[in-house]
């Protein structure tokens, strides 16, 4: 209706796939030759995930457009409601071949003959299934029994595997192990970011023949992108309505208040925030009161955050770091974990005026932390922490929330460099962002490949690595790692373990383990067993470790081994609620396993510092911390199927079995540490190397807390 009044030559923002229309963003480029590396590996899976209009089908028909029939015979399954038997129907229908019958066996058999011709003649096969998530276990299955048809040594098929974040999920499953050893790449698209937002909608303009009618007013793409928090689907939703109103209304610009006009009315006809983002809510910004930093910029910046997302912004001043002037370094953690080492860090080049202050980010809401005050007030270093309470269930909400918060704090900010710590999905977003924007970015931690959590974790630990300026090891293995990965050695520093440092601070004032045993209202008995050698369970009801139906699994397991010894174990108001509606509440009973209320992480550190062995679930808690120490752990897990790599050391991963944990005390006890997982961790050690490095790589002329003093230091007339 609207494109000969503006004079486009067709519809710019239409919401069926065009590859004609792709549009190379970083993520996209990213995920584009993701897809060209895997079908010149031509063998394996690559996994391409993104949120439900994220661009995945326009991905996979750009790569279609570019592949040469003569060397690529491509099958694409579109309509994934499918079980086992009628998927097989469906590929060969997707590669044109015609079956010559319909029992299973006769629908292989086809399949492997259309395979073999197509190999015969030089070309490959390859299998795209689109919507992937939507297949069952049994299907997705199948599609890894076809990988191997093989000719000679050649495979025949190869396969991409595109859909929604629940496909990651669905991959993590311990019956489908078999596959994801099979899987070469995988990637995962998210939004755009607010510049991308708008050369996104200029790119699909000019296509059709944009000359600047209609223009764009100042702060228009800043709406469109708050709106649709760059997911491509909904700006092509809203910019489609955008034109359709300008025309109706006889408008030549586009203004702020129209995008705010237009993007409210769809929110009502589409639904609320399922359809759109929020935009700012400016009564609210208008009624802030002056105590909660309404005024001068930063009240403002918090206020804009504020309205992004549910989640509370919090900043808390730790230094009282006057920031004024000065490029902080910032150093980005959503864990307990993550923070001590950055504490430690900002401890270090506190010491020295010439290097910036430290100011720690975290995604998340500040209960994520919960580092609480104690005599060694492990962050007194840090100039600021700035907690963005990012707590959107929706993957793509979520890191569209932590791109818009935590891009408005770039700007705010301008660190410097920034350093990243950690491996959850907000980290993996916020290293994107940093990377994109061109800030000096480096990765704490990197080149663990502990395989230690879920295929998720380690697939976004490889990202990072490969994202990140400067990779700091925290030992020889993990270097070696990335050097296998074809890691350059000029972007790696191997540091050590931060938290070496951290951990001193942190157990320095504690009481000795006894009172600590004590304060939990232990008796007399209990207690002489303590003495004699106590199991610290840190396994508990999250996301991520156990789930209340793994609950009696676990307990079964502590309770064999209070016969041995006497278990302590942890747990937070959620997993005692748990632990009294289950089975595992009976199983506990007048056994030798304490249930202990959780009083806080530098509390469990205590305890930790002297049990003979740390129990966790599969979330891994406490791990990294008792492997610091020498302290043994042991992860455990209830489904049965634990997952590939053998982490070594004093590290062991089992079934929930008593027997074998038993088994896996004794050997890691006996194994000790493998020489390559030390690195010397003499005091202050890993701090004084990464400072060092930050001296050469930080750029030159740096404004400093010693400059500016100096720059202040005014001689009287």
């Amino acid at each position: 209706m609207y494109e000969s009044h503006f004079g486009l030559t067709g519809s710019p923002f239409q919401l069926n796939p065009d590859p004609s229309f792709y549009f190379d963003s970083r993520g996209h480029s990213n995920a584009l030759s993701y897809l060209k590396f895997g079908v010149h590996q031509a063998e394996g899976f690559i996994v391409v995930t993104g949120e439900i209009g994220a661009g995945k089908t326009t991905l996979v028909r750009t790569l279609l457009s570019e592949l040469d029939s003569n060397e690529v015979v491509a099958g694409q399954i579109l309509n994934t409601q499918l079980e086992s038997g009628e998927l097989l129907q469906s590929i060969l229908t997707a590669f044109g071949v015609a079956s010559q019958g319909q029992s299973k066996a006769q629908l292989l058999a086809s399949l492997e003959a259309f395979l073999t011709e197509v190999a015969a003649e030089g070309r490959r096969a390859l299998l795209i299934v689109d919507e992937a998530q939507n297949l069952g276990p049994e299907a997705i299955e199948e599609i890894r029994m076809l990988s191997n048809f093989q000719l000679e040594n050649h495979a025949l098929l190869q396969s991409f595997l595109v859909g929604q974040p629940e496909l990651r999920k669905q991959l993590e499953s311990p019956a489908l192990e078999q596959l994801r050893q099979r899987v070469i790449a995988s990637c995962h698209l998210g939004p755009l970011t607010a510049d991308e937002t708008q050369a996104y909608v200029e790119h699909r303009l000019r296509h059709v023949g944009w000359d600047g009618r209609p223009s764009f007013g100042e702060g228009a793409f800043a709406g469109i992108y708050a709106w649709t928090g760059g997911i491509p689907r909904r700006i092509n939703l809203l910019c489609n309505r955008l034109l359709l109103a300008a025309f109706l209304n006889e408008l030549e610009d586009i203004s702020a208040q129209l995008v705010e006009d237009t993007g409210a009315e769809l929110v009502r006809e589409t639904g609320g925030a399922r359809g759109l983002a929020t935009m700012p809510n400016r009564k609210a910004e208008a009624a802030a009161s002056p105590g909660q930093g309404a005024d001068g910029p930063a009240g403002a910046l918090e206020r804009r955050m504020l309205a992004l997302g549910e989640g509370e912004v919090v900043r808390v001043p730790r230094a009282h770091e006057d920031l004024q002037g000065l490029r902080p370094l910032v150093c980005i953690a959503d864990t307990p974990l993550g923070y001590m080492k950055f504490a430690a860090l900002a401890a270090s080049l506190g010491a020295d005026p010439d290097m910036p202050p430290v100011v720690l980010v975290n995604p998340g809401p500040a209960s994520a932390i919960e580092i609480e005050e104690t005599p060694a007030d492990i962050g007194k270093a840090l100039a600021a922490e700035i907690h963005l309470g990012v707590v959107s269930a929706s993957v793509a909400d979520s890191m569209a929330s932590v791109i818009m918060r935590l891009g408005e704090l770039l700007d705010e900010l301008a660190p410097v460099a920034v350093i990243c710590e950690g491996i959850s999905d907000a980290i993996l977003t916020s290293v994107y962002l940093v990377s994109k924007r061109g800030i000096p970015l480096g990765r704490l931690g990197a080149g663990q490949r502990r395989e230690m959590q879920t295929l998720t974790c380690d697939l976004n630990a490889v990202m990072m690595d490969r994202m990140s300026e400067v990779l700091y090891t925290p030992t020889l293995k993990t270097h070696y790692t990335l050097y296998r990965e074809g890691i350059p050695a000029n972007r790696m520093v191997c540091i050590g373990n931060l938290l070496s440092d951290a951990l001193r601070v942190a157990l320095a004032p504690q009481p000795p383990v006894s009172e600590l045993l004590k304060s939990m209202g232990l008796s007399r008995d209990l207690m002489r067993r303590a003495m004699r050698g106590f199991v610290l369970v840190s396994a508990q009801v999250a996301e991520g470790d156990l789930k209340a139906s793994d609950l009696s699994s676990v307990a079964r397991v502590a309770r064999d081994l209070g016969k041995e010894t006497l278990v302590v174990w942890v747990v937070t108001q959620a997993t005692r609620d748990a632990i009294a509606g289950s089975k595992a509440d009976a199983l506990l009973q007048r056994s030798g396993v304490v249930l202990a209320p959780y009083s806080g992480y530098q509390v469990q550190l205590g305890l930790m510092r002297g049990a003979m062995c740390v129990i966790a679930g599969p979330g891994w808690s406490l791990v990294e911390e008792a492997d610091t120490v020498d302290v043994p752990s042991i992860v455990l897990y209830p489904g049965g199927e634990v997952p590939a790599g053998a982490p070594g050391g004093v590290i062991a991963k089992i079934p929930c079995d008593s027997v074998a944990c038993m088994r896996a005390l004794h050997e890691i006890l006996e194994r000790g540490r493998a020489d390559d997982e030390v690195v010397d961790d003499s005091e202050g050690a890993a701090a004084t190397r990464l400072m060092e490095h930050l001296r050469r790589w930080l750029p030159p002329a740096l404004p400093t807390r010693a400059s500016r003093s100096r720059s202040t230091d005014v001689p009287s007339a």
